[in-house]
């Protein structure tokens, strides 16, 4: 009986370790094996999921603009807006426009850039908020008049549409079964 019992055990504890294999060349790719020990438990939460801590700067320096340029002055007020905002709201437009809330600690192998599509000054932007496509990592920028003007539609923006879909929006709401109701 007791033998049965140490090859149950054995058996149940091993369950898991292709698993655990896994999860440990995951960790290897991002952290190699021969410095982990070397790394405080932040040092590779930072390597894993990168600065909590946006640098305005290096999102700019991976950054295209469609249908104007960086030097424009509504791309220039945009980042204003963005350099002042607290590091939450900066994490949150992160979210907002790419579905993550950090930047990675390497941007070089990025396999694409951010980039700020700037809509046409000749509607009345102040009245629009920013529209993003988190699977390319846009944001739809409107010509916002005041530096204070932009910076409440990207703050509404990023805090009411926290969700890097529209499965239930306001135009696509889930009844009570699941189902969604147009």
């Amino acid at each position: 009986m007791n033998e049965f019992i140490k090859l149950l055990l054995k058996k149940r504890f091993a369950e898991g370790a292709q698993q655990m294999d896994w999860i440990k060349q995951g960790v290897h790719y991002v952290v190699p094996k021969n410095i982990l020990g070397l790394l405080s438990w932040e040092e590779i939460e930072i390597r894993a999921s990168g600065e909590k801590n946006i640098d305005v700067e290096k999102l700019k320096k991976i950054t295209d603009y469609c249908n104007g340029d960086g030097d424009s002055k509504y791309i220039q007020r945009f980042w204003r807006v963005l350099e002042n905002m607290s590091d939450e709201l900066k994490q949150a437009y992160l979210k907002f426009v790419w579905g993550r809330q950090r930047l990675p600690v390497d941007m070089t192998n990025l396999d694409y850039r951010h980039s700020i599509y700037l809509l046409s000054d000749t509607n009345d932007g102040d009245k629009s908020l920013p529209e993003s496509h988190t699977c390319f990592f846009q944001l739809d920028l409107p010509c916002y008049s005041t530096d204070e003007i932009c910076e409440q539609r990207i703050t509404t923006a990023i805090t009411f549409c926290g969700e890097i879909d529209t499965d239930y929006g306001a135009n696509n709401i889930a009844d009570e079964d699941g189902d969604n109701e147009y």
